[in-house]
């Protein structure tokens, strides 16, 4: 089987159309169709639906994308371990992490990694614990940083740490004059969350559903720096890492009751074997959290 089609495939796949996809792989688009086509005749089922405009996957595609995922996945690995025993000091890995994870432990720690490995390379995707998980299932991630410290099924969680969450209101706010606050407290403001999928979202609705409130949401939203804003204008109370909440001037941090902790992992799919950027990684980000 020709991996070039595969790639192709999950191009068409991710990008959802054979244009994007020509566009992403810099690859004329007829050239996609014919490899599709090839692939499709090779295996004898239709990988796609294709639909004026719209292009998806057929139940059979969608079977197939799972495999074709993981054999690209082991290929690069095994590219990169073949480089790592020619003492080849090149490669590259992917990480995804929640956004406030990336822009307040990470950035030090990427610094480093990268320093200390000057061949290696990386890219880093800020999602939610839910969708990263996905991800790593699925070959599009080899690591990732989640708020969850269970082992899902496919994945393998190594513990880092836990981090304290603050509840986080404007210097204006009544509340301001406090140190700590009760769920219940936080839950009667209007609130700034995070979308559904992500830890910190999954905590407060936990908290209301805990205590019988229905909380009033003024906005959703995921960067860091709009949610600062919102908070910062008054217009509502959100939760923060307490390295975060620190940095923004004119948000007032105030503490929440000792379950209020994000328990940081770092997952990689079970069973198969990490390249030789990804295994670099997966040591330096142990061994930094874990002080070992």
């Amino acid at each position: 089987m020709n991996f070039r089609y595969l790639t192709q495939f999950l191009a068409v796949v991710d990008c959802r159309g054979f244009t994007a996809a020509a566009e992403k792989l810099h690859v004329a688009q007829p050239a996609i169709s014919r490899s599709i086509r090839l692939l499709e005749e090779e295996l004898g089922i239709t990988l796609l639906d294709r639909q004026k405009g719209n292009v998806r996957l057929t139940a059979e595609g969608e079977r197939f994308a799972r495999h074709a995922r993981a054999i690209l996945a082991q290929t690069r690995a095994a590219q990169d371990e073949i480089a790592a025993l020619k003492d080849i000091r090149s490669g590259h890995v992917t990480l995804g992490a929640p956004p406030m994870v990336a822009a307040h432990l990470l950035p030090d720690l990427i610094g480093g990694f990268l320093r200390t490995h000057p061949g290696l390379s990386l890219t880093v995707t800020q999602d939610g614990s839910e969708a990263i998980r996905d991800a790593v299932t699925e070959g599009r991630l080899e690591l990732g940083l989640v708020a969850d410290w269970r082992s899902f099924e496919g994945l393998t969680t190594t513990r880092l740490g836990t981090y304290p969450v603050v509840a986080c209101v404007a210097q204006g706010s009544p509340l301001a004059g406090k140190s700590a606050i009760t769920w219940r407290e936080f839950l009667q403001q209007p609130l700034i969350l995070f979308p559904r999928g992500f830890y910190q979202r999954s905590q407060v609705d936990e908290a209301a559903r805990r205590l019988g409130v229905i909380p009033t949401v003024a906005a959703e939203a995921e960067a860091l720096p709009l949610i600062a804003k919102l908070v910062r204008d008054g217009h509502g109370a959100a939760t923060m890492l307490a390295d975060a909440a620190h940095s923004f001037d004119g948000v007032h941090a105030l503490a929440l009751p000792a379950d209020a902790t994000v328990p940081l992992g770092l997952c990689r799919r079970s069973g198969g074997a990490l390249s030789h950027a990804a295994t670099a990684l997966h040591d330096y980000l142990t061994a930094a959290f874990t002080g070992g």
